[in-house]
């Protein structure tokens, strides 16, 4: 090797040893999104010191609620740090809420949070739509294939206007709710989490493997993750 190559190599090493490494406080860790091999989705670094799941339903407002409630504190406390990482798994408990779960998925791991919380924000306003359309719409509900008749109760609910908005098509929005991919593994996780589980509400939550009792709230979950080893 020339000399000059030599005088190269050693101002790049040299440069190099004073550049400051990166850490998990300097790293956002909300960014990163992952699926689980049960079908989750999880918020954070994968090899965070916690985990914490939670299984929930897009109809109950105690699931609305812990949404609303941990937003801020689970994220910027807990996740961006990379302390723990965050799943999502669902515990279907009737057709608007596997419905609504489809619709979750849709547009691939990178959306989901943010139409998982667009769902749970707005949750009043298209479970209010639901209940305020006609006997007959109602009534047509049960007819067709399943993916037929989630189509209805999209429409029924007002869920294609809101996914419009989130910047998903009418065309998209059918594709997502014909997935029987996804259908698969959101019917998989409910029954993970009835049978196995024995999981009997919603929200429920998983703290490194060991589920929770008497925790379905923010409130009753937070003392839990304050005294989760640093």
């Amino acid at each position: 090797m020339k000399f000059g190559s030599v005088y190269l190599a050693s101002t790049v090493i040299m440069a190099t040893s004073f550049v400051a490494p990166v850490t998990a406080q300097q790293t956002d860790w909300t960014q990163r999104v992952t699926v689980s091999a049960k079908g989750g989705h999880i918020m954070g670094n994968p090899l965070a010191k916690h985990q914490l799941t939670e299984y929930m339903s897009y109809t109950c407002n105690h699931c609305a609620n812990f949404e609303n409630e941990s937003y801020a504190p689970l994220r910027d406390n807990y996740i961006k740090k990379g302390l723990v990482n965050f799943e999502v798994r669902n515990l279907v408990l009737n057709a608007i809420d596997l419905t609504a779960a489809m619709v979750a998925r849709c547009g691939g791991r990178t959306k989901f949070f943010g139409n998982h919380r667009a769902l749970l924000m707005q949750q009043s306003d298209w479970m209010k739509k639901f209940e305020l359309s006609s006997p007959a719409t109602k009534k047509t509900l049960n007819e067709g294939t399943i993916q037929q008749r989630m189509q209805k109760i999209a429409k029924a609910t007002g869920l294609y206007d809101l996914m419009l908005k989130r910047g998903h098509s009418s065309i998209k929005m059918d594709a997502c709710l014909n997935d029987e991919a996804e259908l698969k593994k959101i019917l998989n996780m409910t029954e993970h989490a009835t049978k196995t589980l024995k999981l009997t509400g919603t929200p429920s939550f998983i703290i490194n493997g060991k589920t929770t009792k008497g925790v379905h709230s923010w409130g009753s979950l937070k003392p839990k993750l304050a005294n989760l080893p640093k």
